[in-house]
């Protein structure tokens, strides 16, 4: 047998165990989740989660290091064209998209805030990051005269809690509100109600 070949890949037997744990925490919380319940869950040994990651807490800042260091502002800055309409369609899209995702590791930044307040500036970071794409967006929008005058950082505050709410709503209800709802429907829904709400000329 070639042992080269059936050795475990590194990344993919790390990416498992912070998948696992990830599961775990989101439904045991912090104190309540154990190593050899996430080994278990990854159906790797204990001995290899340590190695890997030293101590759970280790395992949990990773887990909220990769979550913060998804940074889709700038890839979406860059796909933007100016439309406003298929602009937020573009943002909102690819914001649940991440969001759904990665939706246990936005509820465990909020469980365990208490027990790791790092997690907090972590999980933020990301946001605050789209904070600020969106609100040099719709600043931009103004000037052009294409959206009401306002606070561009509160529109991108309401931008971005629609869809926060809703992915996070749906992971701690652990379900589907609305099973039969797509989500370029949710996209499409929530691009429509705020388009009424700011652009000149709707009612």
């Amino acid at each position: 047998m070639n042992s080269a070949n059936s050795s475990p890949n590194p990344d993919k037997t790390r990416n498992r165990i912070m998948d696992a744990a990830s599961r775990l925490f989101s439904e045991k919380g912090f104190s309540g989740t154990t190593t050899r319940a996430i080994a278990n869950e990854a159906g790797i040994n204990e001995v290899t989660l340590f190695r890997h990651f030293g101590s759970k807490e280790n395992l949990a800042r990773a887990i909220m290091d990769q979550f913060g260091g998804l940074a889709i502002a700038e890839n979406i800055t860059a796909l933007l064209s100016g439309d406003y309409r298929q602009d937020l369609l573009l943002i909102g899209s690819m914001m649940l998209k991440v969001m759904t995702e990665r939706n246990d590791a936005m509820r465990m930044a909020i469980c365990e805030a208490g027990h790791f307040p790092e997690f907090q500036d972590i999980g933020a970071e990301n946001p605050r990051q789209l904070r600020l794409m969106l609100s040099r967006y719709f600043e931009d929008q103004m000037k052009n005269g294409h959206i009401h005058r306002g606070h561009p950082e509160l529109l991108a505050q309401a931008f971005l809690g629609m869809f926060f709410s809703y992915t996070v709503l749906q992971g701690f209800l652990m379900d589907q509100l609305q099973p039969e709802v797509t989500p370029e429907e949710i996209v499409n829904q929530f691009v429509d109600l705020f388009i009424r709400g700011t652009i000149k000329g709707e009612a």
